[in-house]
């Protein structure tokens, strides 16, 4: 039975916040710091909601929706995929209006609660039990959302071409995650 540290530390690696980091850079570069912690804040909530949905029921959901777990993180490796092409090549995402909104989804999920982190919750739940996994998961939010927060301290630290390093790499980076969960979830499907 997996204890609450190594419940903490699976996730804090699959969920990487400061992988999360290089995409919220990104994606709100031209915004202002008011739209900025709302992004921060939204996008760590609409990533709890599916932490804690999945982390509780991700078994049943999928059953019932006759999902299975390999095609979810196929699927979720397209978004990935997608999302990276846009970084990488410095497509400019979203659209008017609802920036806040869109940006804040794509960030909650799949960047920083993808494929990888509900497969996660859903096994650590029938390890470690809905009470740990809740905990660790909770820990691990909290330091995305303080990573996120601090990004213009960090923005100042690593100025504009370090920032374009920075997303042009986070491209690629998530491109080869979207690759990686695509071709495991058909590999796991197949098989």
């Amino acid at each position: 039975m997996a204890g609450l540290l190594e419940a903490f530390v699976l996730l804090l690696g699959i969920i990487d916040p400061l992988a999360s980091l290089g995409a919220f850079l990104s994606l709100t570069s031209k915004m202002d710091d008011k739209e900025k912690l709302r992004i921060a804040q939204k996008a760590v909530l609409v990533a709890a909601a599916v932490f804690f949905i999945f982390a509780i029921g991700g078994q049943s959901i999928l059953t019932m929706l006759g999902v299975d777990i390999e095609a979810f993180r196929a699927a979720g490796g397209i978004i990935l995929i997608l999302l990276g092409i846009q970084m990488g090549l410095g497509i400019s995402f979203p659209k008017e209006k609802e920036e806040v909104s869109e940006v804040a989804v794509v960030i909650g999920t799949p960047m920083i609660c993808g494929p990888a982190t509900i497969t996660t919750a859903i096994i650590l739940t029938g390890d470690a039990g809905i009470a740990t996994t809740a905990i660790a998961g909770g820990m691990v939010l909290i330091i995305t959302l303080g990573v996120l927060v601090l990004s213009k301290f960090l923005t100042k630290i690593v100025g504009r071409g370090g920032l374009q390093i920075m997303s042009t790499m986070m491209g690629i980076i998530t491109m080869a995650w979207g690759i990686q969960y695509l071709l495991t979830g058909l590999n796991g499907f197949n098989n």
